[in-house]
């Protein structure tokens, strides 16, 4: 009787141990997890920071060929301008 006690307690004993290591592990985990969330999180904002320079110069300089287009219509003849409008408006 004395000796099945006994080896419940080392069981008891053994599982109390595991248990313990198995809730270090879990905070050990966690915080692990949570470094490498806010490192990816940082790395896709540096992504995104990049590619919205990107379209930034790409907008101005649409702008600006919007701005050189609009004054060569305005400074051109009327009627050539009126062709390409028919030329676009036939596709």
């Amino acid at each position: 009787m004395k000796k099945s006690l006994s080896e419940k307690e080392k069981l008891l004993s053994t599982l109390t141990e595991i248990y313990d290591q198995l809730e270090e592990l879990e905070l050990v985990l966690e915080a692990s997890f949570s470094d490498l969330r806010l490192s990816l999180d940082q790395k896709e904002l540096e992504k995104l920071k990049v590619h919205e320079q990107r379209l930034s110069v790409i907008e101005k300089e649409f702008e600006n060929l919007s701005k050189f287009s609009a004054e060569d219509v305005t400074n051109s003849n009327p009627i050539q301008v009126t062709r390409s409008l028919k030329l676009e408006l036939g596709f």
